[in-house]
């Protein structure tokens, strides 16, 4: 008999939680932008930043009025630059599919919502490629094999939504994300790190 009763509690707070999620706003969208690269070493190696590029697209699940989480896949673009002693212009230029999976909190307005979000990002690695140019002389080389083909990392973000038309939204957004995982295999450690700023369109499911 106790036990039929906790079934029957969890059953209910199931539904609940579901009902609560379907009775709240659900979109979906796309979103491109660009991205400051940059990486952090130990031992500490000056480099300067790298501009890449995002694009993909969302989910975006309410659970409440404020509280979504937002689950997504795109296309980015990582990496470094920095001048050797020879004045060359040395590159490397990784590219990853992120998984990110975002809480999003914003300020429940009816036009113009302000908001915030925060969370995990697993990275799988495309390519990494190294570019030296020795005034107009190019050479690339493939690293693929001197670098994780995981990357994991947090990122921290803020923007804007703009209701549009009904269930569409503009947002524009900026953030900061940085690697936890060491990405080199060897003795340097290297980590990803980036600012980003980002826009896209969300319509409301």
């Amino acid at each position: 008999m106790r036990f039929t009763k906790v079934v029957s509690v969890l059953v209910m707070t199931i539904m609940s939680f579901v009902t609560n999620i379907y009775s709240q706003s659900t979109g979906m969208g796309i979103e491109g932008g660009i991205n400051l690269a940059n990486i952090s070493t130990t031992p500490i190696f000056n480099t300067n930043s790298k501009t890449g590029f995002t694009i993909g697209g969302f989910a975006d699940i309410g659970v409440s009025k404020v509280v979504s989480i937002k689950p997504g896949a795109k296309f980015i673009l990582k990496g470094f630059t920095f001048q050797n002693q020879f004045g060359g212009n040395y590159t490397e230029s990784y590219s990853y599919i992120e998984i990110p999976l975002m809480i999003k909190a914003k300020i429940p307005l009816n036009q113009v919502k302000p908001y915030f979000e925060a969370g995990p990002t697993v990275s799988i690695q495309l390519s990494a490629n190294g570019e030296i140019n020795n005034n107009g002389q190019v050479q690339t080389q493939d690293f693929s094999s001197l670098y994780s083909t995981i990357d994991v990392g947090l990122y921290f973000g803020s923007g804007v939504e703009f209701r549009v038309a009904p269930d569409i939204d503009l947002f524009t957004g900026f953030g900061y994300g940085f690697g936890l995982s060491n990405i080199s295999k060897g003795s340097t450690s290297v980590k990803n790190n980036g600012f980003q700023m980002n826009t896209g369109v969300k319509f409301g499911l």
